[in-house]
């Protein structure tokens, strides 16, 4: 009775947004997204050290950091990569993906974003000369917009552990084989423009520093996030953003 219980709380869970999300911009994560690490030595630094943390410091006020989401009854799914939902959305994934939802329960789609202001000020940085710092800045955005989306993550691992379930890794359109038009179903279930995420032609996302995904869940994955490593399970190989096993 418990589980059914839980069951039929996920099941008639609308959309959920949440404001004002807590973050910490590590400068080790901005480092790494220009290329370089914390500890290289080289000519200059020391500046570039100062400058990031500048940057960083510039960053927090700038930041709106929301998120969205919701769970939504999977009505059925197939080797060939069709998920239907009981509201009928259907998604077009590969074999790659369509295997973390074997024994899926329940699809979890969620955007994130940290609003248009840093990118507004990257821009203006470009426009006045300041190549570098405009770069970094970049990076600071990247780097926390990625945090947020970590941040909304474990908040709903937590939340689905509570009541027995787990959850597969994520997955972004546009991101390895998943074609990027499947961008507009996720919209259609969220509506983010709620949080101020809207759509252009070509599916990206405006602001720009905003992310989008799906996850699995049920209580039975055969693949859930604890288990799997997720650039593992990415086709491109050489992505610069590419993490070892061991990090």
């Amino acid at each position: 009775m418990e589980l059914s219980n839980n069951i039929n709380k996920i099941a008639i869970e609308e959309i959920k947004i949440i404001k004002n999300i807590p973050i910490r911009i590590a400068d080790e994560e901005v480092y790494r997204y220009l290329g370089d690490k914390k500890d290289s030595s080289y000519t200059g630094q020391i500046e570039i050290q100062n400058i990031i943390r500048e940057e960083i410091e510039i960053a927090y006020p700038l930041l709106e950091n929301r998120g969205i989401y919701r769970f939504i009854p999977i009505d059925s799914t197939s080797e060939e990569g069709v998920i239907i939902t009981e509201q009928g959305y259907l998604f077009l994934v590969n074999k790659r993906v369509i295997r973390f939802f074997q024994n899926a329960r329940f699809l979890l789609v969620a955007i994130a974003t940290i609003g248009p202001k840093i990118e507004q000020v990257v821009q203006e940085r470009f426009n006045k000369n300041q190549y570098l710092k405009a770069i970094v800045m970049d990076a600071v955005g990247t780097v926390a917009v990625k945090t947020v989306g970590q941040w909304l993550n474990h908040y709903l691992e937590r939340k689905i552990n509570q009541r027995g379930f787990k959850l597969s890794r994520y997955f972004e359109p546009g991101s390895g084989d998943w074609d990027i038009e499947e961008q507009k179903k996720i919209f259609d279930i969220l509506q983010p423009e709620k949080i101020g995420v809207n759509l252009n032609s070509c599916y990206m996302m405006q602001p720009v520093k905003s992310l989008s995904w799906i996850r699995a869940m049920g209580q039975n994955l055969l693949h859930s996030y604890r288990n799997e490593f997720s650039c593992n399970y990415c086709s491109l190989s050489k992505c610069p953003f590419r993490k070892s096993d061991s990090t």
